[in-house]
């Protein structure tokens, strides 16, 4: 459900069966590993009769180890069925709120209707034919301006309770990965052999938040920032993410609602730079993953240093991170081109825009960016590697969501 830019009909429309069925199927699942996981180091526990020297010694300390990380992993499994079941039980209370704001302003007797993106109320009657309707009270068109305000003030913090729960209920499912163990992780993890390519792929990490996922902007905020940019969507953050970007925006932090125009113009012209460069003309899915992808980083990353600083930069893209349940190769690839990207954004501080995009080229041409592909071939692990040793069109994007490695 997280992710599409939803709206009130869209809501409205959500069936939650279906999350119910994979919540159950995870705890099955979950069930049937630890029971099996259980019965098969009952049996090494056993075999000291017939397998008793250092090797049988071994075996069992092994069992009793691989035992635990599989207890471990079920209980990651139960928790994904246990917080899918939480939030979509959140979410039906949400909705039959939203539902019921919906209702009254169908049934307001000023003929009013809803932005379905917005949840702006408004009248579909002329002032001059509320007037006539209320037979030619003026003081008529100050109470539909009342109700429209109220109830549009409902009906938005309706909308908005539904779009926090379902993308804080996504995150927290995500980060539930982040509580397999380190064993796990680094096992099946894609572990490159360039000695420098592996430092970076452990080093480059970083564990999910240990505070809650929020969203930014509050309702507040967002109406104040839709004064400029009126499709404004709020989006889960962590908290350290929505500290640095309330430190940036939010009056009340010290920051200017101002300033989310130029950080969200930044945020445009990188995404836009991602699709159209010389790496995307050639192979369009280099921007997912690809040398494309590690333009697109890297050049935002410079931009928000020549706006608002490296510091500040640094903090926002790395808080950014730590959402949880990234896959390990996609992590390391982010935040070291976003790091690479801070280097020029610092060595160019004055350049225009079409020399740093020119700097961030140069710089993925010369093999200083990490792009992800698959040495062994289709459907072989992916693995991160540098930039100047991979054809632009030979590119492997990992799974959206997966096993996270530990954080540094």
């Amino acid at each position: 459900m997280s992710g599409e830019k939803i709206t009130i009909s869209t809501v409205l429309g959500w069936k939650l069966d279906s999350a119910r069925f994979a919540g159950a199927d995870a705890m099955n699942a979950g069930i049937t590993l630890e029971a099996e996981s259980l019965n098969a180091d009952k049996a090494v526990q056993g075999s000291d009769s017939y397998f008793g020297d250092a090797a049988g010694s071994a075996a069992r300390t092994m069992s009793t180890k691989l035992k635990n990380e599989a207890v471990t992993t079920g209980d990651v499994l139960d928790a994904i069925h246990k917080q899918i079941d939480t939030t979509t039980a959140a979410l039906q209370s949400d909705i039959k709120s939203l539902q019921s704001a919906v209702d009254d302003v169908k049934e307001s007797e000023w003929n009013l209707f809803y932005d379905d993106e917005t949840g702006d109320v408004k009248s579909y009657d002329s002032n001059w034919e509320t007037i006539k309707k209320a037979w030619g009270n003026p003081a008529s068109v100050a109470w539909k301006t009342a109700a429209c305000l109220n109830l549009g003030a409902n009906l938005k913090q309706a909308f908005w309770d539904v779009q926090e729960t379902d993308k804080i209920g996504a995150r927290n499912l995500a980060t539930q990965l982040e509580h397999v163990s380190d064993d796990v992780k680094l096992a099946l993890a894609g572990i490159p052999e360039d000695a420098a390519l592996r430092d970076i792929l452990q080093k480059y990490q970083v564990d999910a938040t240990k505070s809650d996922i929020v969203v930014w902007p509050d309702s507040t905020l967002l109406n104040l920032i839709r004064m400029y940019k009126p499709d404004m969507q709020s989006v889960e953050m962590t908290v350290e993410e929505k500290a640095a970007m309330d430190q940036l925006c939010n009056p009340l932090h010290g920051g200017n609602p101002m300033n989310y125009m130029k950080f969200n113009e930044i945020k445009d012209e990188a995404e836009a730079f991602g699709k159209d460069n010389k790496y995307t003309a050639a192979y369009d899915g280099s921007k997912d993953d690809g040398h494309g992808d590690a333009a697109r980083h890297a050049y935002w990353n410079a931009r928000m240093t020549q706006e608002f600083g490296s510091d500040w930069a640094q903090k926002y893209a790395s808080a950014h991170e730590g959402v949880g349940g990234n896959g390990p190769q996609r992590e390391a690839m982010d935040l070291k081109n976003n790091e690479l990207g801070r280097q020029i954004g610092l060595a160019n501080m004055d350049a225009s825009k079409d020399d740093l995009k020119t700097a961030v080229i140069a710089a993925v041409d010369h093999g200083d960016a990490i792009v992800i592909h698959s040495p062994n071939g289709d459907g072989a692990p992916a693995q991160i590697a540098w930039s100047n040793t991979v054809p632009w069109d030979q590119i492997t994007s990992p799974p959206a969501i997966d096993i996270p490695l530990p954080g540094k």
